[in-house]
């Protein structure tokens, strides 16, 4: 693909991004990640994002921007100046100006569900914290993505403030 937008010069005025909707697949090796597809650990919700836009965004930089799957279509609007549709408000948010590095990165709170084939799962991440309600097992959970991305060691008991703070915003 890359190789015919430069063949048809058409690269410098073409934003392509790559991204994944999920997290691999029960055989996958999603190391660090725990887990896996159908899960709200950050093995089934973490997936690679890259953007390419020769001209317009740096060339080999890495971006510590927490951004979701619905920021895609406020990005691509504003790359291509379109307006939202009539009446719609967009869920995600423009990205391209903190990717370009022309604003900071923006602290944001996230929030997942998934209700089907025995997992019952809700999650919420504000920054390097994560909190995760496993309804099945009635087990709450936070963990500090920062320093355990493999979300082995949950930290509620260490800090219920954070736990009951982002419990709440779940709600």
């Amino acid at each position: 693909i890359l190789k015919v937008l430069a063949d048809r010069g058409l690269a410098g005025n073409t934003l392509v991004i790559f991204a994944s909707d999920n997290g691999g697949e029960r055989l996958s090796r999603n190391a660090p990640f725990f887990h896996h597809k159908a899960t709200l650990w950050e093995g089934g919700i973490r997936v690679p994002c890259l953007f390419r836009w020769p001209g317009h965004l740096p060339i080999g930089k890495t971006s510590a921007q927490t951004v979701i799957t619905m920021d895609l279509t406020a990005s691509i609007l504003a790359a291509t100046q379109t307006a939202a549709p009539e009446g719609r408000s967009l869920d995600g948010m423009d990205v391209l100006p903190i990717l370009k590095g022309d604003e900071p990165l923006e602290e944001r709170t996230l929030f997942w569900r998934i209700k089907e084939q025995g997992v019952v799962q809700k999650a919420v991440r504000k920054g390097r914290w994560k909190y995760v309600f496993d309804g099945i097992e009635q087990l709450e959970m936070l963990f500090d993505l920062e320093s355990d991305l493999g979300e082995r060691h949950t930290l509620s008991y260490v800090h219920p403030d954070m736990v009951r703070e982002l419990s709440q915003s779940l709600e």
